[in-house]
C-alpha cells in the first residue's frame, strides 16, 4: 500500500468517525426536541384548560348583565306604555 492510498483510507475513515458522531448528536438533539416539544404542547393544553375555567364565569356574568339589561329594557317600555295609557285616560 503505498502512501496516497493510506491517507486516503485514513481519510476515509476519520470523515465517516465525524458523520457517525454527527448523526449520533443529531438524533439526541432530535429526541430532546421531541421530548421538549410533547412538554410544551401539554404545558399549552393545561394553560387552554386555564383559560377556558377562568373565561366561563366571566361569559356567564357577560350573559347575566345582558339579559338584566334586557330586562330593565321591557321594564321601561312597560312603564312608559303605563303613563301613556294613563295621559290617554
Amino acid at each position: 500500500m503505498d502512501l496516497t492510498q493510506a491517507v486516503l483510507l485514513s481519510v476515509i475513515v476519520v470523515l465517516t468517525i465525524f458523520l457517525v458522531v454527527i448523526g449520533l448528536q443529531a438524533f439526541f438533539a432530535l429526541k430532546d426536541l421531541r421530548r421538549t416539544l410533547a412538554k410544551m404542547n401539554k404545558l399549552m393544553a393545561d394553560a387552554d384548560d386555564l383559560v377556558d375555567q377562568v373565561k366561563k364565569p366571566i361569559e356567564s356574568t357577560g350573559h347575566f348583565i345582558t339579559a338584566l339589561t334586557a330586562g330593565a329594557g321591557i321594564a321601561h317600555f312597560l312603564k312608559r306604555n303605563k303613563k301613556d295609557k294613563a295621559k290617554h285616560e
